[in-house]
C-alpha cells in the first residue's frame, strides 16, 4: 500500500488593480477661472474643500450653474458621512461661498462676496516659536474634527499699526471715502481700507485717490447688487486684487460713455404715453442704459428718443398685449435688449 501523500499547492489569489485613467470624453467641467483661483487661494478646511468640490460635479458637471443637490449626493462623491455634509453645507452658505434659490444650491459667482475665515498669518518654518501647533490657529487644518466657523469672521485690509499712515494719507483716505459714500449711497465710516492702497509698500507703489476713485466708480455702476446692498470697502481695497480691479475700471472706462440715465426713462415714459408699461430707474437699468449707449450712433438722450420712437413706430400687435401676444407687453428692459435694438435697426420686430 502506498502511503504516498499528495501535496496541492493553493496559490494566493491574484489581486486585478483597475486602471483609471481621466479623459474628457467621459465628461469634464467648465468652470470659469476666477472661481478656480479664488478656491485655490481660500483658507477653507479639509471637509468644506471636499463639500465644495462635490457640488461643482454635481452642478457645473451638468452644465448648470445650480441644482437640487441631496446631502447624500454629496456624501457619496465627498466620502463623508450625511451628517457631516449637513453641517459643512450649512458653513458654506454662511461664507456665502455656496447660494442657495429655494431648494437648489450652486456656487456663488460674485466671489467678491465670500466671507471666509482668515488664517492668522503665523509662521509654519520648523523651529519657530510662533509655529502654530497641530489643530491650533489655523483655521485649514486638515483633521477630522467637527469644522467649526470662528464667531468673529475678518474680513478687512490688513489693519496697520498705529501711527503709520500720515496726515496726508489719511486726508486723502476720508476724500476717498466720501466719495464712496456719494456715489454707493452707503454711510461708511472707517477710511481704513483705503488708507491701505494709499500707502507705499516695499512690493508696490502707493495708488492715488484718482485710482480708487475710478474702482468705486466702476464698482458702483457695474457690480451686481443684493437688495440694497454694496460692496463694502473691505472687498474693493483687497491688496492681492486691486490691480485687476484697476485694470478692469481702466478699460470700463474707456469704453464708457456719461449719459442722463433718468433721462432716458423719463423719455421712454413720455414716448410710450401708457401704452407700455411705464419704468423707473435702478442700478440695474442705469447699467443697462450705459451699455447701450455704447451701440448707439450718438451718445445723447435725444439718440433713445429716437430709438424708443422707431421701436413704438414699427411694434406690431403683439407688442401691445394682441391676441398672439396673451397679454404680454413689452417693456423697458425688453427695448433695452441688443437683440431688439437690431431689429428695429433692420425693420423686422
Amino acid at each position: 500500500m502506498n502511503n504516498t501523500a499528495e501535496i496541492i499547492n493553493f496559490r494566493a489569489p491574484v489581486r486585478r488593480e483597475e486602471h483609471r485613467v481621466a479623459d474628457l470624453d467621459d465628461g469634464y467641467v467648465r468652470l470659469a477661472t476666477l472661481i478656480l483661483e479664488e478656491l485655490a487661494g481660500a483658507d477653507l478646511t479639509k471637509r468644506q474643500f471636499k463639500v465644495l468640490l462635490a457640488v461643482i460635479r454635481l452642478t457645473y458637471g451638468w452644465n448648470k450653474s445650480r441644482d437640487k443637490i441631496a446631502n447624500s449626493q454629496l456624501s457619496e462623491i465627498a466620502k463623508l458621512p450625511v451628517k457631516r455634509v449637513s453641517e459643512t453645507r450649512v458653513q458654506l452658505l454662511k461664507m456665502k461661498v455656496l447660494t442657495a434659490a429655494g431648494h437648489q444650491i450652486g456656487i456663488n459667482k460674485n466671489v467678491s462676496e465670500w466671507d471666509i475665515p482668515q488664517s492668522e498669518g503665523l509662521s509654519l518654518k520648523s523651529g519657530d516659536k510662533k509655529s502654530p501647533k497641530a489643530g491650533d490657529g489655523n483655521p485649514s487644518k486638515q483633521g477630522d474634527s467637527i469644522d467649526i466657523i470662528p464667531k468673529t469672521v475678518k474680513t478687512d485690509p490688513p489693519k496697520a499699526p498705529k501711527g503709520e499712515f500720515s496726515e496726508e494719507v489719511i486726508s486723502q483716505a476720508k476724500q476717498v471715502l466720501e466719495y464712496y459714500n456719494e456715489t454707493t449711497g452707503a454711510t461708511c465710516r472707517s477710511a481704513e481700507p483705503f488708507a491701505v492702497l494709499l500707502s507705499e509698500k516695499p512690493t508696490r507703489a502707493a495708488y492715488t485717490v484718482a485710482d480708487l476713485k475710478l474702482v468705486v466708480l466702476w464698482v458702483a455702476r457695474t457690480w451686481p447688487r443684493r437688495g440694497n446692498s454694496v460692496a463694502k470697502p473691505a472687498n474693493i481695497c483687497r491688496v492681492n486684487r486691486f490691480d485687476g480691479y484697476l485694470s478692469d475700471a481702466d478699460i470700463w472706462q474707456q469704453n464708457t460713455v456719461d449719459i442722463d440715465c433718468g433721462a432716458v426713462v423719463e423719455a421712454w415714459n413720455e414716448i410710450t404715453e401708457g401704452r407700455l408699461p411705464p419704468a423707473e430707474l435702478d442700478h440695474d437699468r442705469a447699467a443697462n442704459i450705459r451699455e447701450m449707449t455704447g451701440h448707439l450712433k450718438h451718445k445723447t438722450v435725444e439718440a433713445f428718443r429716437m430709438y424708443f420712437s422707431a421701436f413704438m413706430s414699427d411694434a406690431r400687435e403683439f407688442h401691445f398685449g394682441g391676441p398672439d401676444g396673451s397679454g404680454w407687453r413689452a417693456s423697458f428692459d425688453y427695448v433695452m435688449k441688443l437683440e431688439t435694438l437690431r431689429k428695429v435697426r433692420e425693420k423686422s420686430l
